[in-house]
């Protein structure tokens, strides 16, 4: 049926996209992230409404030879995509509710390790960056520390304020002098964070939809 394959190449067309998401991501491209994440998403609605046209006009459900051929090509791009996601670099980094998620490799344990970090704790170590790389200094993560959340007092975990630095860095907020210390890259660190969190939020609901995908072919 005509509604069927163009459903078909519309998701298989999704998938080659979403994995774009991913590339772009990891290239620090964020702005070519949203736009290929809108595309993605419209592409997704482009299937529902060929899908919806093959339940109104043919009336009938998929003989099971179709079916089969159908979910086999959905089976395939869906192999292809995860064989290219596994070849990722670490660290890299999730967002989840809200909470930053750092993702290692462990060289000794051969197994990805996860790290999170609450987003409370992230805006506190932006403010502690401002207030130390102002006009340009340089400053290292011992004197960022001790982080503080809130008027409470709690401090933020050493381990989260490095995570913290290691996410500016990734995404251009921040560089590393060696030895000496890290200073600010970005012109704006608040809008450049803001902006890439916005985009880990988008890229964990593509994730999410790709899971329903998997889950629905």
């Amino acid at each position: 049926m005509i509604g069927e394959r163009a459903s078909s190449t519309i998701r298989e067309a999704e998938l080659r996209i979403r994995d774009l998401v991913a590339e772009a991501a990891a290239s620090g491209d964020y702005g070519m992230v949203t736009s290929l994440v809108r595309v993605a998403s419209s592409l997704s609605g482009l299937a529902e409404l060929a899908e919806g046209r093959v339940a109104s006009v043919g009336g009938a459900s998929l003989s099971s030879g179709e079916e089969s051929k159908h979910q086999s090509r959905t089976s395939r791009a869906l192999a292809a995509a995860r064989k290219k996601s596994r070849k990722v670099d670490y660290p890299r980094f999730e967002s989840s509710c809200d909470r930053l998620v750092k993702i290692g490799w462990s060289k000794r344990e051969r197994t990805e390790y996860v790290h999170k970090v609450p987003l409370e704790g992230v805006n506190a170590v932006i403010d502690r960056v401002l207030g130390l790389g102002n006009g340009g200094r340089t400053f290292t993560i011992e004197d960022l520390l001790p982080v503080k959340l809130g008027s409470g007092g709690d401090e933020l975990p050493g381990y989260q304020v490095y995570i913290c630095v290691a996410w500016l860095r990734a995404i251009g907020a921040l560089e590393r002098h060696g030895r000496a210390g890290y200073s600010i890259r970005s012109a704006d660190v608040k809008a450049t964070a803001d902006e890439a969190w916005k985009v880990l939020q988008i890229l964990q609901q593509s994730k999410h939809q790709r899971a329903s995908d998997r889950e629905a072919a």
